[in-house]
């Protein structure tokens, strides 16, 4: 099995470009080794998510490499100090251009919906287009918050699935379909909360669509 990418390491943190279909943890009912199991056999250690990626999106996720710096490490992303980037190549152009999307989320049976009642996790996106790809839009979203399937739902509720994401909505209007959502995590940074340095990394997708 080929080795995760690291592209940045110290004592306490590592951050790797995670490839699409492969789980963060493991799961029930999964089989397959999960990216935490992968890069522990890799190391030779343990390591430890502090943040989640969908199966399918690509791009920077963060892990502590020690369960001492776990706590204050996750905190950096519960607590939304993080600024997180992501691209997204919509199957239409949104109108407006670029704005902020606000919504409390709530997961049925596996599908995350924005609603307008009853129990629901705040979420927040800033998007903004970036360019046309052929037919299709190239956006960047930044998380204000970090709720499962986010990007995806917000999207989706603007009328914009991403390309590949049948899930929430995508339907292909001729030509191939993509076999994933093109979502990609460009880049992350935020204050080590151990030592104080800045970590700013980004990487680009495997995808050239996924490029600025």
């Amino acid at each position: 099995m080929a080795s995760i990418p690291i592209l940045l390491q110290d004592d306490h943190l590592l951050v790797v470009d995670k490839p699409p279909r492969m789980l963060v943890v493991p799961a029930p009912g999964r089989s397959g080794a999960s990216l935490v199991d992968i890069l522990g056999r890799q190391l030779g250690r343990r390591v430890y998510a502090v943040h989640r990626l969908d199966e399918d999106v690509t791009g920077v996720l963060v892990l502590a490499r020690e369960p001492s710096t776990r706590k204050a490490i996750e905190a950096v992303f519960r607590e939304h100090r993080a600024r997180r980037l992501y691209l997204a190549l919509l199957g239409r152009a949104p109108d407006p251009p670029a704005g902020r999307i606000e919504s409390r989320l709530r997961e049925s049976q596996g599908v995350v919906r924005s609603v307008t009642s009853g129990a629901g996790q705040r979420a927040v996106t800033l998007f903004k287009t970036l360019c046309r790809v052929d037919r299709f839009t190239l956006v960047e979203c930044e998380l204000e918050t970090g709720r499962r399937n986010q990007i995806r739902v917000h999207m989706a509720d603007l009328g914009c699935p991403i390309v590949g994401d049948r899930k929430y909505g995508y339907r292909v209007r001729g030509g191939a379909s993509h076999p994933r959502p093109l979502l990609h995590a460009e880049a992350v940074s935020f204050q080590h909360p151990i030592t104080g340095v800045d970590v700013s990394v980004q990487v680009d997708s495997p995808e050239p669509e996924l490029r600025r």
